[in-house]
């Protein structure tokens, strides 16, 4: 009988030490990367005094950007070929660009020494039929270096045009930035719709 009294006095002071439900944690017991959050702590006089916990500061989003002159890097790319596209940090273009215009340029040269070919072979034609056949050979490969050399011209004026425009987008996304709606759906559910079909 004693004993159970004593057992039972034992657990009535323990619940009596037990800290309030409605005390908040102190200050220091904060995660520092929980939410701005608002508690309530007792002071020495026992006198409710509110406790707040700050998070970290949100990230900046980031607004460099590189001052550019749109005429300055066509006026690049119309130098060298390829020139403003590097300058706008595309090297993908600036390879394609190159790789284009030289395969363009070789035609050029290529078609230019089969005309010069004929010409010679008409200061060598022993019969009519020869000269005239060279001749023709002649009329067909200038002709095609004519073309050539417009399609080069072309591509040229083309990617000096790419070059301006891309100067002009190239603080885009440090102006505007990323959709903000992308940030506000990481905690949210998210839903899949998939679709089989069998013949």
């Amino acid at each position: 009988m004693i004993a159970a009294l004593l057992s039972l006095s034992t657990a009535a002071a323990g619940r009596a030490q037990t800290t309030p439900l409605d005390s908040a944690p102190p200050a220091s017991s904060a995660r520092p990367d929980s939410a701005t959050a608002t508690g309530v702590s007792r002071d020495s006089a026992g006198v409710n005094v509110p406790v707040t916990w700050n998070s970290a500061p949100p990230a900046v989003r980031d607004t460099t950007t590189r001052h550019v002159k749109p005429f300055l890097v066509m006026a690049r790319s119309a130098i060298v070929p390829g020139w403003g596209q590097v300058y706008n940090r595309q090297p993908l273009k600036a390879v394609l660009v190159v790789a284009g215009e030289g395969f363009l340029t070789y035609k050029i040269f290529k078609e230019l020494k089969l005309e010069n070919d004929a010409i010679d072979r008409q200061a060598a034609a022993l019969t009519q039929e020869e000269y005239d056949a060279a001749f023709a050979d002649e009329t067909n490969h200038y002709n095609r270096k004519i073309d050539w050399i417009w399609w080069t011209a072309a591509a040229h004026l083309l990617q000096m045009a790419d070059a301006y425009v891309d100067a002009h987008f190239i603080n885009f996304d440090a102006e505007f930035g990323p959709d903000d709606r992308r940030s506000d759906t990481r905690g949210a559910l998210r839903l899949r719709l998939s679709l089989n079909a069998r013949f």
